[in-house]
């Protein structure tokens, strides 16, 4: 995605380390700092706050990575970001079908169609899919710091969501943490789709609002858009877009191809 703005936990006690003298007598123990890396981030409360996009990009960063390893991480992010948008394009029946659904107040179907298209994404599911594109990145000792704080990032995680469970053991801990990780592959795809697909959709919202179509001409309009997003795969050239629109004026009646024809004007000469 170009990726969202990253919300990463700092090194638990660096922020003030550097501020205290080290006869401070309330500066307390010296604290290993492979101790110190962690996501983890609590509120006054003790509620976990959970990071914003995935763990594996909160996490990496804690590490002391060179310039050449930083930027191969950016570049797998940024790889990342760019499969998921591709895969919503390749995958956008099921998208319109989630949408349609969620629209409806359908969430169980919502969900469902959600869970396929994670598993399209990522394969088994794996709860921290970054990890292994970092692998060849990182060496032996960053790979194991990396694991280290996410592991714990999700054990404290699953914790929290559990805290009010009978149920703690092992087992629970686990299948939190799984339902855990399809929270975050969703609000992953979700943030996909708002980076590649939301501005077709406000488009097409924008085109019903001024044109007003028949519920036919409506589902029309739909096909053609949807096509043109899976014939350009987010890429259109001018000619490519002209031509929809093309077809989109053709699909109307002539009172509804002047309706299009104003609102293009005024979208492209905003002050004529």
């Amino acid at each position: 995605m170009s990726t969202r703005a990253w919300l990463i936990c700092t090194v638990w006690g660096a922020a003030s380390a550097g501020a205290l003298a080290q006869d401070d007598p309330l500066r307390g123990p010296p604290v290993p700092d492979e101790q110190r890396l962690t996501i983890v981030d609590r509120a006054m409360t003790g509620e976990f706050r959970p990071v914003e996009g995935r763990p594996e990009i909160a996490a990496v960063r804690l590490l002391d990575l060179t310039d050449d390893q930083w930027a191969s991480v950016q570049e797998i992010v940024r790889d990342r970001a760019t499969a998921a948008a591709m895969l919503l394009v390749d995958r956008i029946d099921e998208v319109r079908e989630i949408t349609d659904a969620m629209s409806a107040g359908d969430r169980e179907t919502a969900s469902r169609l959600s869970l396929d298209l994670i598993e399209a994404l990522d394969p088994g599911s794996p709860r921290d899919p970054l990890l292994a594109l970092f692998d060849d990145t990182l060496g032996p000792d960053q790979r194991s710091r990396l694991r280290a704080i996410l592991n714990e990032y999700w054990r404290e995680w699953a914790r929290w969501e559990l805290r009010d469970a009978t149920d703690r053991g092992p087992e629970a801990i686990e299948r939190t943490e799984r339902a855990l990780a399809q929270r975050v592959a969703q609000r992953e795809l979700q943030e996909a789709y708002e980076v590649s697909l939301r501005r077709y959709r406000e488009s097409l919202e924008a085109v019903y609002a001024a044109v007003e179509p028949t519920p036919q001409q409506r589902a029309t309009i739909r096909d053609l858009m949807i096509e043109h997003i899976r014939a350009t795969r987010l890429e259109a050239t001018p000619a490519q877009r002209r031509e929809t629109m093309r077809a989109v004026y053709r699909a109307l009646d002539p009172e509804r191809q002047e309706r299009l024809f104003e609102y293009v004007v005024r979208v492209v000469l905003p002050d004529a």
